[in-house]
C-alpha cells in the first residue's frame, strides 16, 4: 500500500493550482492526483492528501523508491494569487505533516489566497520513517538501514522537495523553516534557488560557519538564566544569581551523591541523581519552553538548603518528556542519520572508528586546554557525557563512500540573493541569537530579529502575536520588512517570571493556592501526557484546549496545602481561572499570565 501525504492548498500563482478548483473527492494539482482529507482544519480552507514516488538514490534506481508524503491546503473559495508557503519541520526527525495545523495557524489570513505545503521528509512521518529501537546503538541503527544508511542527508531532502514543488507546478515558493528546518531551508535555497521566492529561518542553525563545539551555547545559556532572574523582582534569596547557585551545587554534587524520589513527566515517580550531567540536561534543555527558566533558580536554592525535591523533579521530567512518541511522530534514528551525514564533527568521518576515537580524544584535550569554561559552570567533559552533548554521537557511524559525509553548503560558496528573515529567541540556547546573526550575514538581503524573553522557535504557537505577525508581513512584502518595517514588538515581549521559592510548607493559603495553579500549568507543559503528580503528593489531569482544564486532586506543592479543584487556562490568550478547595476553604481567582504586570492571586469565598 502506498503511503499517503497531505496537501494544504490555500493559494499560489503556480499553474498547477489553477487545476485544483473542484468539489470532487479527488483533484489534480500539477501532475499529482490528490485525495480529500482532514489532516488540517482551518477556516475557509480545504486539505488534500497525496504522495510522490522518490528514488532513495537518484544515481542508483536499483535501490528502489519510497513514497514522499506531503500535505497541501487550498482556500475553499477564492483564487490562488500569491506564492505557496512551504513549512519545513525540525529535529531532525519530525515530519512536517504532523505540524501542518501549527503552520496554518501561524499563516492565518495569508491562506485566503495562497497554498501551504508540508512534507514528511525521507525517514520521517509517513515517508518510510527510520525505525531504530530506543536502546539501539548508533552502529546498530546504521546496520538496520542496510545499503540506505547514507541516503538521508539534507541535499537529498532538498532534491525531494524540488521534485515535489516542480510536480505540483507551484512555481517559486516562500519557505518557512524552524530549528533543523532552517538548515534544510538553507540547503534547499542554495541548491534550488530558482524555486525560492523568500526565506524565513526561525531558530537558525548555520549550515556553514559553525563548529562541532557549538561555542555560542555556553554564553547563551549563562545569559538566559541571568536575564530571567534579573527581570524578576526578588528572584532568589537576596537576588542571588542563578549561575552562582548552580556553581555552588555543582561543587557539592561532584563530591557526594544526592538522589531523590521525584515525579516525572510520565505520571510516575523516579529515583534520580543530582549529577553534573543530569543538571546539564536540565539547564540547557530549558530552551524548549518557559518552565525550567521559571523554576531553576528556586529549585537550586531549595537543593542547597537541603530540599532536593524541586530540582529532582526537573531532572526526572527531562529524562522522560518524549517517551511514548510513535516513530511516525519523531524518529531518533533519522536524527542520527542526518547528524552523521551533514553536521560538523570533531573527527574525520572518512576514518574508521578507532582513528576517530583518537582524533576525538585529542580534540577534547585541546579544547579543555584552550577554553575550559566553554560550557561553564559545567566542565567540558560533563557537558560531553550529558544527553545535550552530541559531539561523540557519530564515532561508530559507518564510513560512507557512495555518498560521503560533507557539510551541504552552497555549491557556489555563497548563498543566492534571496530575501531572508532570521528570527532568534533571546533565551534560545540550542540555536542561539549569535548563530542567527551568523546566518543573516551570509545572505545579501537579510534582517535578523531577536525576540526578547523568548525560547526556541518564535513564530510557531506564538502567544505573544509578534513573530508570527512579522512572518506574515514579510511574506506579504519582503522589501518593507527588510527595510525595518514591523517587528518592533520583539523588544517588548513580557519577561518570564521566575518562581521565588519552594518552601516545604506555606504560611499563606491564598498565595499557596495561586502558586499551586501556576505549578500545575508548568507540569502540563512538561508532561508526556495529560496527567501527572504533584510535587509533594496528589495528582492532576487535563482535557480540552480552549481552554485547557486542569483538574487537581489533593495536589500538593506544599506539604500543608492539598488543593483540589480546576484550573482553566487559555493557552492562546493567557487567561487563567481557578476554582479550588484547600484546607476546607473555597478559593477563586482570575488573571492573565501573559500580561507583564499581572499577579497570580486568589481570594477566599465565604
Amino acid at each position: 500500500m502506498a503511503l499517503v501525504a497531505v496537501v494544504l492548498l490555500s493559494g499560489n500563482s503556480g499553474a498547477g493550482l489553477a487545476q485544483a478548483r473542484s468539489d470532487l473527492a479527488e483533484r489534480k494539482v500539477g501532475s499529482i492526483t490528490l485525495t480529500a482529507c482532514d489532516e488540517v482544519t482551518a477556516t475557509a480552507v480545504t486539505a488534500w492528501c497525496g504522495s510522490l514516488p522518490r528514488p532513495w538514490d537518484p544515481q542508483d534506481l536499483e535501490l528502489g523508491f519510497f513514497d514522499l508524503v506531503f500535505a497541501l491546503v487550498l482556500p475553499a473559495a477564492g483564487d490562488v494569487t500569491q506564492p505557496a508557503v512551504v513549512g519545513i519541520e525540525g529535529g531532525p526527525g519530525y515530519g512536517a505533516v504532523g505540524s501542518g495545523q501549527s503552520y496554518a495557524d501561524m499563516l492565518g489570513p495569508l491562506l485566503e489566497n495562497r497554498a501551504l505545503l508540508v512534507v514528511d521528509q525521507r525517514g520521517t512521518g509517513g515517508s518510510s520513517p527510520v525505525d531504530c529501537a530506543e536502546d539501539e546503538s548508533v552502529a546498530a541503527c546504521a546496520r538496520s538501514l542496510g545499503d540506505r544508511f547514507d541516503l538521508y542527508g539534507t541535499e537529498l531532502v532538498a532534491q525531494d522537495l524540488s521534485a515535489l514543488v516542480t510536480a505540483l507546478e507551484l512555481g517559486q515558493v516562500d519557505v518557512y523553516g524552524d530549528s533543523y528546518g532552517t538548515f534544510a531551508a538553507q540547503v534547499f535555497a542554495s541548491h534550488h534557488p530558482e524555486l525560492v521566492h523568500s526565506l524565513v529561518l526561525d531558530g537558525a542553525y548555520p549550515v556553514t560557519g559553525e563548529t562541532a563545539w557549538y561555542p555560542t551555547q555556553g554564553s547563551a545559556m549563562r545569559n538566559a538564566y541571568t536575564v530571567v532572574c534579573a527581570r524578576t523582582k526578588g528572584c532568589g534569596a537576596k537576588n542571588t544569581g542563578t549561575m552562582e547557585l548552580l556553581e555552588r551545587l555543582l561543587e557539592q554534587v561532584r563530591g557526594q551523591v544526592i538522589s531523590v524520589l521525584a515525579p516525572g513527566a510520565d505520571n510516575e515517580m523516579h529515583r534520580v541523581r543530582l549529577s553534573p550531567q543530569n543538571l546539564n540536561d536540565v539547564v540547557f534543555g530549558g530552551t524548549y519552553g518557559p518552565t525550567t527558566y521559571r523554576e531553576l533558580n528556586a529549585s537550586l536554592s531549595a537543593a542547597l538548603g537541603g530540599d532536593p525535591l524541586p530540582l529532582g523533579r526537573l531532572v526526572a521530567e527531562s529524562k522522560v518528556k518524549i517517551v511514548g512518541e510513535p516513530i511516525s511522530v519523531y524518529s531518533p534514528g533519522l536524527n542520527i542519520a542526518v547528524s552523521c551525514h551533514d553536521y560538523p564533527q570533531l573527527f574525520e568521518m572518512s576514518e574508521r572508528t578507532a582513528v576517530r576515537k583518537t582524533q576525538y580524544g585529542a580534540a577534547v584535550v585541546a579544547q579543555i586546554q584552550s577554553d575550559p569554561d566553554l560550557y561553564g559552570p559545567f566542565r567540558i567533559r560533563e557537558y560531553l557525557i550529558s544527553n545535550f552533548g552530541t559531539q561523540s554521537l557519530c564515532l561508530t557511524w559507518p564510513v560512507a563512500t557512495r555518498n560521503p559525509w560533507q557539510i551541504p553548503g552552497p555549491p557556489t560558496g555563497t548563498y543566492p540573493d534571496i530575501p531572508t528573515l532570521v528570527l532568534s529567541g533571546e533565551l534560545d540556547t540550542i540555536t542561539t541569537a549569535a548563530e542567527g546573526e551568523l546566518v543573516a550575514k551570509q545572505f545579501a538581503r537579510a534582517r535578523h530579529v531577536v525576540v526578547a524573553n523568548s525560547t526556541h522557535v518564535t513564530a510557531m504557537e506564538d502567544v505573544n502575536k509578534c513573530a508570527s505577525v512579522l512572518v506574515r508581513e514579510f511574506f506579504s512584502d519582503q522589501d518593507a520588512v527588510l527595510a525595518g518595517s514591523g517587528g518592533q514588538c520583539a523588544s517588548a515581549i513580557p519577561p518570564i517570571k521566575a518562581v521565588l521559592g519552594y518552601p516545604i510548607r506555606t504560611k499563606s493559603p491564598s498565595a499557596g493556592v495561586a502558586q499551586t495553579a501556576l505549578d500545575a500549568i508548568d507540569r502540563y507543559l512538561q508532561a508526556a501526557g495529560y496527567r501527572g503528580l504533584g510535587l509533594r503528593g496528589g495528582s492532576w489531569s487535563a482535557k480540552g484546549w480552549g481552554p485547557i482544564v486542569i483538574e487537581l486532586d489533593d495536589y500538593r506543592l506544599y506539604q500543608n496545602l492539598p488543593v483540589s479543584g480546576s484550573v482553566r487556562w487559555n493557552y492562546d490568550t493567557g487567561s487563567v481561572s481557578v476554582r479550588a478547595r484547600a484546607n476546607d476553604r473555597a478559593w477563586v481567582g482570575h488573571w492573565n499570565m501573559y500580561l507583564p504586570e499581572s499577579v497570580a492571586q486568589v481570594r477566599e469565598v465565604r
